[in-house]
């Protein structure tokens, strides 16, 4: 790309077609429209923070931004608000050091969710799902594998409030300075400012509200990502703090006397106390005669917010519509529609649908194709139960999708390496007793991963039967 001029700063913008507003959006909560269209015109200059990030949001070097290390001379203006100046001038030291160590502790984290985990299900005795890093309630697991055609799901889309929110002031101590006075006010807006991974998006999703094996049936209400990840990462956080040294390393197992807001919390299995987010994880299993073999995935710490740099099974994803269209979420309130779009997602590249677009077309492509299959017997998909990732107390709804060889490489054709979120190992594991301890006992798959494993070898004869 070739500019001219002594502030590029504008032909940048233009050339990688972007507002102002998309700009500012970027750069994190202190930063405008008004700000970007001053730097634009020389009227003030960005700190060398600023001249970094946007250096990283135009995908070039600090100088080819064409920005003058010194800013021009005094006008006489009055700023807007004391927001406008702290956004243009070089942060206080304090700030950055206090941004900085939660860098560090998130940092931390990302590194050692898997351990972290372990510690964390120590934390509720007698809840722990073998080593997986979940916990499960009374009754949340059923006495066997249930098909997911025979899962009632119910909606209340009227119901109360959690009481938690993320704002409470256990949370806060958690959070770095977004100024001199003032911290940030909520977990998501220092994530999107200071380790803002690529996927990172405030979506509407389901909110799990009730886990009934007796009918069988799972009840749900309304919240959304943001709301859910405020508490979820800062209950995460938090256990890094405490738990890990300042290299990393885990210091011992730590009391809840010694975690105030998970102690807020109280019983992880109230899910009214907070918006407990549920994500579909679903182990995909290719049968042939009495051979079985499956997939994982290496999420990259780049671009999601949990679980980077662990293996998880494939497909797995937030239980949210495809599109905010009333058609859409109609349709589209349906564990096997969720998990037929993220495993077109993560295996197949399709685009993923952000909420934004139109209902998807469940009659065509592969979903189609596996609606048939499915409907034929070749294609079988099963409920293993609920449980939390006692780390960030996620609920984790733990399903398996088996598929005849011949559709699996009906598939499989098509499959991708690399998807938004991360790489579609290439390697299938065998689905044999030695296959699945080999992962469970590396230290590496994420806790709904473990968890499907866990189970599923559990009830193999059930499954592939």
């Amino acid at each position: 790309m070739t500019v001219t001029g002594v502030n590029r700063l504008r032909e940048l913008r233009e050339a990688g077609s972007l507002t102002q507003r998309d700009v500012a959006d970027r750069l994190g909560a202190a930063v405008t429209e008004a700000h970007v269209g001053r730097w634009e015109r020389g009227d003030v200059v960005p700190s060398p923070r600023y001249r970094r990030l946007l250096a990283g949001v135009f995908g070039v070097s600090v100088p080819e931004l064409g920005v003058a290390a010194t800013p021009p001379a005094p006008r006489s203006r009055v700023r807007s608000s004391a927001e406008d100046f702290m956004a243009d001038v070089v942060q206080d030291p304090r700030v950055v050091e206090s941004q900085e160590r939660w860098r560090a502790t998130r940092r931390a984290l990302n590194a050692n969710r898997h351990a972290l985990a372990q510690v964390a299900a120590g934390l509720y005795p007698g809840r722990a799902l073998a080593g997986t890093g979940l916990i499960a309630g009374d009754g949340w697991i059923p006495e066997r594998p249930v098909d997911l055609a025979a899962v009632a799901l119910t909606e209340r889309p009227n119901a109360e409030h959690p009481v938690l929110d993320g704002s409470e002031r256990e949370a806060a101590r958690l959070l770095p300075d977004q100024g001199l006075s003032r911290p940030y006010p909520r977990y998501t807006t220092a994530v999107r400012d200071l380790a803002r991974p690529r996927l990172f998006e405030d979506r509407h999703a389901w909110r799990l509200l009730g886990v009934d094996w007796s009918r069988p049936g799972l009840e749900f209400g309304d919240m959304t990502y943001f709301g859910a990840a405020d508490v979820f990462e800062a209950l995460a956080h938090e256990l890094a703090y405490v738990g890990l040294d300042a290299d990393g390393r885990p210091t011992g197992t730590p009391s809840l006397r010694d975690l105030p807001y998970r102690r807020l919390v109280g019983d992880p299995f109230d899910l009214s106390r907070r918006p407990v987010m549920p994500a579909v994880s679903t182990l995909t299993i290719r049968r042939d005669g009495g051979r079985a073999e499956f997939l994982m995935h290496r999420r990259d710490p780049r671009a999601v917010t949990a679980a980077g740099g662990m293996l998880q099974v494939i497909p797995s994803g937030i239980f949210q519509p495809s599109s905010l269209l009333p058609a859409a979420r109609a349709a589209d309130f349906d564990l096997w529609r969720n998990i037929q779009r993220e495993l077109a997602e993560e295996l197949l590249g399709m685009p993923e649908a952000d909420g934004h677009g139109r209902p998807v077309d469940y009659t065509a492509g592969p979903y189609g194709l596996l609606d048939r299959a499915r409907a034929d017997g070749s294609v079988r998909v099963w409920c293993l139960g609920v449980a939390l990732d006692a780390l960030t107390l996620v609920g984790e709804v733990l399903t398996v999708l088996v598929l005849d060889a011949d559709v699996f490489d009906r598939l499989a054709h098509d499959f991708v390496e690399h998807n938004d979120e991360g790489q579609v190992v290439a390697e299938r594991f065998e689905f044999t007793a030695g296959g699945v301890r080999s992962l469970l006992d590396s230290g590496r798959v994420a806790p709904a991963g473990a968890g499907c494993l866990e189970l599923a070898w559990r009830w193999r004869d059930v499954l592939l039967g």
